[in-house]
């Protein structure tokens, strides 16, 4: 079939029959979880740039996760708002403990470590080089949310003995022991999504923001259950899966606080079968990085919703005006 590019009026009434699409998801929705749902705030070894936010996001998600020298991060981070005494500082530290902090710990702060050991922070070393500490994370947190014995594990040992945990890759040991479980693999009682919001992986280093893209594919076959999003100073960031993938959002979201957005085909290339609601919509386009062929700088033009479908999943950024999101909470 032609391919076409179809250049659209800046808002369009969408409305897509249920059959057209297998995945849903809500643009908004790293803000609203329901409580219901498992979620992770996962902070990396990069300057939290989201300051307007974050305490906010800290109160929406179950646990909190520091990969590294992300605790230093979010010890610091306290620094730069204003207190008059150390010791309001010092309390506001206690109020917002990571329930983990994990990794080979190189990076690690000897007076961060300190402060959150003397909290009560479990703090896991795990010293192998073959895996990186996102994915150490993201063992750690299917391990939390789907191994009782894991949890239990933590309150029978210490941190002496590494919480039971072996110090070169126990974690990966007990991520894959759980996954040969007969209830992970059930299929009648698929194990619930978890979503995890990563803050840092975008920008510094190239080589480590290239491999925080990899983890949307490799989680894509390791965990189907986890959604995983970036969140920078700019773009949130997610996968968006084949088969037809229906975007909502609420009006007023859409108009005030995103802007542009791309889709990227940083996996591979492949086709945009259709998209329906962006202001420039796509049939039947190949598209890859080696062609050039990338739908980069359009935006959402449908009014509360938008269509992609996609032969591959595919990267999508949201332009974010993280300074405005202060008027929703």
């Amino acid at each position: 079939m032609a391919e076409k590019c179809i250049e659209n009026e800046d808002r369009i009434p969408v409305e897509i029959e249920p059959g057209r699409y297998q995945h849903e998801m809500k643009l908004e929705g790293f803000l609203n979880l329901k409580p219901t749902s498992k979620s992770a705030l996962l902070i990396l070894n990069q300057e939290i740039d989201v300051p307007e936010i974050f305490l906010n996001l800290w109160s929406y998600y179950d646990i909190k996760v520091c990969a590294d020298g992300g605790a230093n991060r979010l010890y610091d981070f306290f620094r730069t708002l204003e207190f008059t005494t150390t010791l309001e500082l010092d309390e506001l530290r206690k109020k917002h403990l990571p329930n983990y902090i994990i990794g080979d710990l190189d990076s690690l702060r000897d007076d961060v470590r300190q402060f959150y050991l003397s909290n009560g922070v479990v703090i896991i070393k795990q010293n192998t080089q073959y895996s990186t500490d996102f994915t150490k994370s993201t063992n750690l947190i299917t391990l939390h949310f789907n191994d009782p014995n894991f949890r239990k594990m933590l309150t029978i040992n210490t941190i002496t003995d590494n919480f039971g945990i072996d110090f070169e890759d126990g974690i990966h040991l007990l991520y894959h022991k759980l996954k040969e479980t007969a209830d992970y693999n059930n299929p009648s009682h698929p194990i619930p999504n978890i979503k995890i919001l990563a803050l840092g992986g975008i920008d510094g280093r190239f080589d480590q923001t290239i491999h925080s893209m990899t983890q949307f594919y490799t989680l894509r076959i390791s965990d189907p259950f986890i959604d995983l999003y970036y969140l920078t100073h700019t773009d949130l960031i997610f996968l968006i899966p084949s088969s037809g993938c229906l975007i909502t959002y609420e009006k007023t979201f859409r108009d005030k606080f995103i802007g542009c957005c791309g889709l990227l085909p940083i996996g591979a290339p492949t086709e945009l079968v259709e998209t329906i609601g962006l202001k420039w919509d796509i049939q039947n386009w190949p598209t890859s990085v080696t062609t050039g062929r990338v739908s980069s700088n359009n935006r959402f033009c449908g009014i509360d919703k938008c269509f992609i479908n996609s032969k591959d999943p595919i990267v999508f950024n949201v332009e974010i005006f993280v300074d405005r999101l202060t008027e929703l909470f």
